[in-house]
């Protein structure tokens, strides 16, 4: 069964605290990374960036370039039941369509309609329900893929 970036991270690091025997808190001490952090690579909660990795292997005698590598040949799988992982990039572009949908839509209703907003008080209320709807869209896209 192939091992998911996450699971190889956290047994990497893992293994590289406890050959050199040091607890998690020594290991936050020496490397001033959060404990909770190190907790939560070493429970595959997430994948840390590469400027961790790097100060993490050089404090457990381990090569970056190495896991890099044996972590390009891994095909990682995404296990199922997860949501799909966008890239940055991708968030983006999904991110900026999304709001110019709602922002054209918004703008076409308030066009289309001669008496709206007769007062200030109605657009404001207009714009804050606009701007609810796209951070509440925009929330619940994301969340899981964070």
């Amino acid at each position: 069964m192939q091992k998911t970036l996450k699971e190889m991270t956290a047994s990497w690091l893992r293994d590289g605290r406890l050959s050199k025997g040091l607890t998690q808190k020594e290991l936050s001490e020496q490397s001033h990374i959060s404990m909770r952090s190190i907790q939560r690579i070493e429970n595959g909660e997430l994948v840390p960036r590469s400027h961790t990795l790097k100060t993490l292997a050089k404090i457990l005698e381990l090569s970056f370039e190495d896991f890099m590598k044996s972590a390009r040949e891994q095909e990682f799988t995404i296990p199922q039941g997860d949501p799909q992982v966008f890239t940055k990039p991708q968030r983006t572009v999904l991110s900026v369509g999304i709001c110019l949908v709602i922002l054209f839509l918004a703008w076409a209703y308030v066009a289309q309609a001669p008496n709206f907003p007769e007062t200030t008080f109605e657009l404001l209320v207009f714009v804050s329900v606009t701007l609810t709807l796209i951070t509440g869209i925009l929330f619940l896209l994301w969340r899981k893929n964070a």
